[in-house]
């Protein structure tokens, strides 16, 4: 027959020093109490300006309205610029000068019948075959020389045309950058204006947010001063061997034949720790 010994338990128990306990249990009190963080309940940002609204209809209106009628806006008669070279041949202004040209051709065409007929008038041959040839001659050498004016004329006023629209074409990107500057500038001014509207917003939000958060930082700032919690005392609760009669009556029998009644009190208490 052999005796079991009862199990022993051992409870261990630290707390912080005392001190230092009511002020932790402050920090945990005023954890719980804190006010959930909230978002910032105003507008958070500045609302366009009028000039950026001008600013970006005006822009609209450039974009829609196509490359020539953005250039005509700022080149007047661009649209007519563009137009088949050959349209100038019928200005007042060429006609003129084409006249101008051609006037001492046509003198010089008259004055040459006129000797013509001079000469024929002279020789008795009046409307004869010499003086046909004479005018034909004439004829010919005047319209020789007006096709020749004339070429020179209308290829020159046509050639200047084609310049005139080439560089007008090399020109547009800088006329629709020039008529975008309007726009571009509304939209400047009206940036910075926004920019001043939000700073007082800006100064708002982080004035709330500094109140939403300044509790959680004062705690914090008192649970830094404070610190960890520093050990203090521990206690520690050892409960004796659990009593086992079985035993201690073997150890009281044993003991009595080994000593008598003094040997059985003895033996009884040894055994019943057993």
């Amino acid at each position: 027959m052999s005796g079991g010994s009862g199990s022993q338990t051992q409870t261990s128990k630290s707390e912080p020093w005392e001190a230092q306990s009511p002020y932790l249990k402050d920090i945990f009190q005023q954890a719980q109490n804190m006010t959930p963080q909230q978002f910032y309940t105003g507008q958070t940002y500045a609302d366009p300006t009028d000039l950026q609204l001008q600013a970006e209809q005006l822009g609209q209106q450039q974009a829609l309205g196509g490359q020539s009628d953005i250039a005509n806006a700022l080149v007047p008669g661009f649209t007519s610029l563009m137009a088949d070279p050959s349209a100038r041949f019928a200005d007042p202004m060429f006609q003129k000068a084409l006249q101008a040209g051609l006037r001492p051709i046509e003198q010089g065409m008259e004055k040459g019948l006129q000797q013509a007929r001079r000469g024929a008038t002279k020789a008795g041959q009046l409307g004869g075959s010499r003086q046909g040839i004479l005018e034909a001659n004439v004829m010919r050498d005047y319209l020789n020389s007006s096709s020749d004016v004339a070429a020179k004329m209308y290829g020159g006023i046509y050639g200047d045309a084609l310049k005139s629209q080439a560089v007008a074409m090399q020109n547009v990107p800088t006329i629709m950058q020039g008529l975008q500057a309007p726009a571009q500038t509304l939209q400047g001014i009206g940036g910075l204006q926004q920019q001043r509207a939000q700073m007082p917003i800006d100064e708002s939000m982080n004035r709330f947010n500094f109140n939403q958060n300044a509790n959680l930082a004062n705690l914090q700032n008192y649970a830094n001063i404070i610190g960890s919690p520093i050990a203090g005392t521990q206690t520690v609760t050892q409960p004796g061997a659990e009593s086992n009669p079985l035993m201690g009556l073997l150890g009281a029998t044993a003991g009595f034949f080994a000593g008598g009644p003094a040997g059985a009190s003895a033996g009884y208490g040894i055994g019943n720790q057993l």
